[in-house]
């Protein structure tokens, strides 16, 4: 190790030591100017100038980072460096909202399949703008982890006046920046695609978010998680994609896909990506109409910020059940679902005003205008076998249900005697879970694989296959769902994957995503 590579490591340790002091004590400027002075005078070319350059850049941040607990309404700060103060400005991009800034997850504690990265000079970090109650009310998207973005940082020294040498702190947006200037040389930017994605994964346990297989089994407690949640603020120019997760999952299962797809320079300018995140033990129905409700709320922030390229151009992608709280979207329903959960049409059913008005909710509905295309994964279009005998029953008891899941309608019924034969009939057999949805039996199923989508709509499958078998063999199916009820006829493209449930998270699958995002924006 060269002695400019020990000299930087070692000032950054004294003063990442310095800096766990209370703010404000004179222990934490003892950060030395020496590293970033051979980096002014190199051309920061070899590995080891990068790495000094990036161990004093690490110093500077971690000082500035112990001076406040909100360091990004710092714009400046002093520290000392050597004999001489060094006065530093810190800069960053106006749409770069942010409290702080994380380190990026060490490479050797990584879990993404693939990292993404580009070289250059510079420290990668994860910039955070976290969720507090005030801000939720005017970002209805924020989830528990905030607002998140990858950035870059660099430092560089400048002249001495007034007796203080200056420096710049500079905080990049690597998604839009990919070259710096520094003592009038351009070098490439540092770029950690992969860091958000990281950070989130090994939060994950620490995190108040939604686990897959507690939802399932206890939707009530976990229904306030429900909604769409992005990154970042609504785009005024970019196209949303919507990912959905399936039964007994959450929007960790899309790790992979976001972190390959936002990695790719088209798709990050031109789409923004969220994520549907519910508790699956529900019924699709009730978790179709809340994301009805979410979209046409996502919708009116578009317009809000001025996105009108969006509309018209919305995609979702659906993975297992998550393809068919989808699918719900894009379909017309006429009295399909009434009969399904009461086995009649609402004419024959002498509801109240108020029952059928809260009712038809869940059960009415049009296509949404603004999705013209939608990608489903191993999505069971007519059901699997999983959800019936052994498996399906012993699913079903440990789901439970809110006894409030139809929401001012149920409530009404709760604790009365209930009149309607009808609706006694069905609170009798109890509401259908998640489960009772997926079963090749159910009416839901019969009924919504019958039930017409858009005209005009653009539709794409990717299914797996465990076994490699031809597709005509009874047997083919990725484990869960087989091909016969994944397969939709007239769809734009089908891709058959060898693999098994989880498709969307393989290089093959993926790769098939990012090639029907480029050519939605070629259409």
């Amino acid at each position: 190790m060269s002695i400019f590579l020990r000299l930087g490591s070692f000032f950054c340790l004294l003063a990442l030591s310095a800096c766990t002091l209370p703010p404000g004590k004179s222990a934490c400027s003892r950060v030395i100017s020496a590293p970033l002075e051979q980096a002014a005078q190199s051309d920061l070319q070899s590995a080891q100038e990068r790495q000094a350059y990036a161990t004093a850049i690490e110093a500077v941040v971690a000082h500035w980072q112990a001076q406040s607990e909100q360091p990004a309404t710092r714009s400046s700060f002093t520290l000392q460096a050597d004999q001489t103060p060094l006065n530093v400005v810190v800069s960053w991009p106006k749409s770069l909202r942010f409290d702080q800034l994380i380190p990026a997850v060490p490479h050797k504690d990584r879990q993404l399949t693939r990292q993404v990265l580009r070289e250059g000079v510079g420290v990668s970090y994860v910039a955070v703008w976290k969720q507090t109650p005030e801000r939720q009310k005017s970002h209805p998207f924020l989830s528990e982890s905030g607002y998140m973005h990858p950035v870059t940082v660099t430092l560089e020294l400048g002249a001495t006046r007034g007796g203080m040498r200056q420096a710049r702190l500079r905080v990049h947006d690597v998604r839009v920046e990919t070259t710096v200037t520094l003592n009038k040389r351009s070098h490439p930017l540092a770029a950690d695609f992969s860091a958000v994605s990281e950070h989130i994964l090994s939060a994950a346990e620490q995190q108040k978010g939604m686990p897959g297989l507690a939802a399932l089994r206890n939707s009530q407690k976990y229904l306030d998680k429900l909604g769409l949640i992005s990154l970042e603020p609504p785009s005024p120019d970019r196209i949303p994609v919507i990912f959905v997760h399936g039964l007994m999952s959450r929007p960790l299962t899309w790790h992979n896909a976001f972190n390959e797809l936002g990695a790719d320079p088209e798709i990050r300018k031109k789409y923004q990506l969220f994520f549907f995140r519910y508790p699956s033990g529900v019924p699709v129905i009730y978790s179709s109409a809340k994301f009805r409700q979410q979209l046409s709320l996502l919708q009116q922030e578009l317009h809000r910020v001025g996105n009108y390229s969006a509309e018209s151009n919305m995609v979702l992608i659906g993975h297992s059940m998550g393809g068919l709280v989808s699918k719900l979207q894009v379909q017309s329903s006429g009295d399909r679902l009434w009969v399904d959960l009461f086995g009649a049409k609402p004419a024959d059913l002498g509801l109240s005003k108020e029952e059928y008005d809260n009712f038809k909710q869940y059960l009415e509905f049009n296509p949404n205008p603004n999705v013209s295309r939608v990608i489903f994964v191993c999505t069971p279009h007519r059901g699997s076998k999983l959800a019936q005998g052994f498996v399906g029953a012993v699913g079903r008891r440990l789901i439970s249900l809110p006894g409030n899941i139809l929401g001012a309608t149920f409530d009404l019924l709760q604790g009365q005697e209930i009149r309607n034969p009808i609706l006694r009939q069905m609170l009798a057999k109890g509401m259908p879970t998640s489960l009772d949805n997926l079963s090749p039996e159910s009416t839901f199923v019969q009924q919504s694989i019958q039930i017409p989508l858009k005209p005009d709509l653009h539709i794409h499958s990717i299914i797996g296959n465990k076994d490699g078998r031809q597709l005509t063999d009874p047997k083919c199916s990725d484990g869960v769902v087989p091909y016969v009820s994944a397969h939709l006829d007239g769809v734009e493209s089908e891709l058959i994957v060898k693999s098994g449930h989880g498709a969307h998270e393989t290089e093959e699958g993926i790769t098939e995503m990012r090639r029907i995002l480029l050519l939605h924006l070629r259409r």
